[in-house]
């Protein structure tokens, strides 16, 4: 194991106590840490952080996950995603939040597994327009949709970009041709 991978597990062991102010400690020191934690899972149950996250209703910690890139629709070796976890422990509202990010694994706007790659979104009803303070790679169908510093784009709720048909990102349209906000 690599220096770097036994880092990233000691912090998801402070995440599996639930020790989230310290995990967002790591991640603020360390902000690479975190693109790296995003895509994390352990190997022999197949958690992520997104469902330690879940586990203990934590929904900061779940927003900035996602926000990061980590895949809401990863399964755990049991076949549960982190919205079941999180129902199962009886956060109700935080299973429906995890639910509504939900991309399909299949889709255009999938994860990627490149936590150097910001993650991209087709949830236009949540269009928050934002502009790029440097220059930013988005997963976007198996490609990267480049968006330079000063671009105007959009997010959704959870701070994922908007991207549209052939990477179109200001704004994202649909398959039309036609604006998607």
């Amino acid at each position: 194991m690599s220096e770097l991978q036994a880092y990233i597990e000691k912090v998801y062991e402070q995440a599996k106590i639930g020790d989230w102010g310290r995990v967002f400690s790591e991640w603020r020191d360390i902000p690479f840490i975190a693109n790296r934690c995003s895509r994390y899972q352990k190997e022999h149950s197949g958690w992520t952080f997104l469902h330690q996250a879940a586990y203990f209703g934590h929904e900061e910690a779940c927003r900035e996950l996602i926000r990061l890139g980590a895949s809401v629709g990863g399964q755990t070796h049991n076949g549960k995603l982190a919205a079941d976890i999180s129902q199962e422990k009886g956060h109700t509202a935080l299973a429906a939040l995890l639910r509504r990010a939900l991309q399909d694994e299949e889709s255009l706007w999938a994860t990627s597994n490149d936590p150097d790659l910001r993650p991209s979104s087709n949830l236009w009803g949540e269009a928050i327009e934002r502009q790029a303070i440097g220059g930013m790679l988005v997963a976007y169908a198996g490609g990267i949709v480049k968006i330079p510093s000063g671009a105007r784009y959009f997010t959704d709720s959870f701070e994922r970009i908007l991207v549209g048909w052939h990477g179109t990102f200001d704004p994202p349209c649909g398959m039309d041709g036609e604006s998607m906000l």
